[in-house]
């Protein structure tokens, strides 16, 4: 039987180091970003080709389920979270300031799928930039 060693550097499974932890990367920006914007252009898509305008469920549900699945998929910290808050804020404002905006510009019937699409891209940009602080403490020498 081999003798067991107290010296930490000679153990084959050493603890993580706090820096190395995967829940301290931010959001993955790109993908963030498109996917998010992607589903938000499929959810207006799929939308179009209904017979009945969708209900409050339907439009959430794809670009808030993507998020979701970045979060969980990317071990994203739960203290980087906090930018869905500004995030939601100021797309819900760039929905509906930018709705009357582009209908002037655009016409009605273009105005909500563009400034849906806008605003969840603005949504996951927020997120995703709000995601890399707070930044974890790097050790000193």
């Amino acid at each position: 039987m081999a003798p067991v060693s107290d010296d930490p550097e000679q153990h084959d499974d050493p603890a993580p180091d706090a820096a190395d932890d995967p829940r301290h990367e931010p959001a993955p920006f790109a993908t963030t970003v498109l996917l998010t914007g992607g589903s938000a252009v499929a959810v207006m898509g799929i939308a179009a080709l209904l017979s009945h305008p969708p209900g409050l469920k339907f439009l959430l549900f794809g670009p808030i389920a993507l998020v979701a699945f970045e979060v969980i998929t990317a071990e994203v910290w739960w203290k980087r979270w906090w930018g869905a808050l500004p995030g939601a804020a100021i797309s819900l404002a760039c929905y509906f300031e930018g709705r009357q905006a582009l209908a002037d510009a655009l016409g009605d019937t273009w105005a909500h799928p563009v400034a849906y699409v806008l605003a969840w891209t603005l949504f996951a940009t927020v997120f995703a930039l709000c995601s890399r602080y707070p930044r974890p403490l790097q050790p000193s020498g």
